[in-house]
């Protein structure tokens, strides 16, 4: 055995090592909570996804993007515990990430009831990621605004809507960049035509302080059981990219446990300069295994560039496994 080989055993044992103290560690938080004496839920979404690819150079190839435990738990009648880790970064030689770690009050005042949430979560902006039926999520998702944050946030319903309102760091890290934090607002609202959403972001990029602001309008609705989702996001990036548009439609339809979807997108990598527009088309259809939203996904994009055109098309298939 040379050299090379026992590094890489080497590397393989501490892999091994390193993921039994992980399964070790999830092991005793699910024995920790099942024996608490507190209400507790076990929530779980796997990913498996195989993409194969037109542009040259590039290899398919078949990734875990999402392998996560939820654990929820209710301290109080009004107070609750959620923390979910995600384990997809092991699949890649990287380490655990938590999606979400956060407590949330319910309290009542001046007879409006709403829930107060703390620590890093969802941050309240534009459609819920929660519900896309693609595998890959609009172009805008993780960077317009950053997906989750550290702060604080106030739901209620207000004037039959449903208003979120959080303030964060910003830069999607516990560890603040500048002075300032950013404030999100998202109202959603049921009509007698369907659902509107309309989300408003403010903030500060950088060490610069670079102004952000931020627009999302959704409206989503059914007509004939084909389901219609419509959206509009601008604004600046989180990241300090510049101005950035997307907007898409997308159609869908039950078809017992077939749900076929046409969607196109527009998406504007940066509104400063002219004709730089992506246009992709996806196809696709989901196979629904389960009442909880278990299903095969199969969609095929086609992608357009309005600078120079290039075969980029991509065919994917993933399973998503909830629990």
């Amino acid at each position: 055995m040379d050299n090379y080989d026992r590094i890489n055993k080497l590397n393989i044992l501490k892999g091994g090592m390193f993921l039994k103290k992980i399964l070790g560690l999830v092991l005793v938080s699910l024995l920790l909570v099942s024996s608490a004496s507190y209400a507790v839920d076990l929530d779980g979404d796997f990913r498996f996804r195989f993409t194969n690819s037109e542009a040259a150079g590039v290899n398919d190839s078949m990734t875990v993007p999402r392998a996560r435990l939820k654990l929820s738990g209710e301290v109080t009648d009004d107070l609750s515990l959620v923390i979910q880790p995600d384990f997809a970064g092991l699949a890649a030689g990287g380490a655990v990430a938590f999606a979400d770690v956060y407590a949330e009050l319910k309290c009542t005042e001046f007879n409006v009831e709403k829930t107060m949430r703390f620590g890093q979560f969802l941050v309240p902006f534009a459609y819920d990621s929660a519900k896309y039926k693609t595998i890959v999520y609009p172009s805008h998702y993780n960077v317009i605004v950053a997906d989750r944050d550290f702060g604080f946030a106030v739901m209620s319903e207000v004037l039959d809507s449903n208003v979120a309102v959080s303030l964060t760091n910003g830069n999607r890290s516990g560890a603040d960049n500048n002075k300032a934090k950013d404030i999100s607002l998202k109202i959603v609202k049921d009509t007698v035509i369907g659902e509107v959403g309309v989300s408003g972001y403010y903030g500060r990029v950088g060490a610069t302080m670079i102004e952000q602001k931020d627009l999302g309008i959704y409206f989503l609705t059914a007509v004939s059981d084909i389901d219609l989702i419509a959206e509009y996001v601008a604004g600046g990036s989180w990241t300090g990219a510049g101005r950035l548009s997307n907007t898409y439609l997308q159609l869908s339809k039950m078809m017992d446990d077939l749900e076929p979807l046409v969607q196109y997108q527009i998406y504007d990598p940066n509104t400063a300069t002219a004709n730089n527009a992506v246009n992709t088309l996806t196809l696709g259809v989901n196979k629904y295994l389960a009442d909880n939203g278990t299903r095969w996904m199969l969609n095929y994009n086609i992608i357009g560039e309005e600078t120079t055109s290039v075969a980029n098309n991509t065919l994917i298939l993933q399973l998503r496994v909830k629990i």
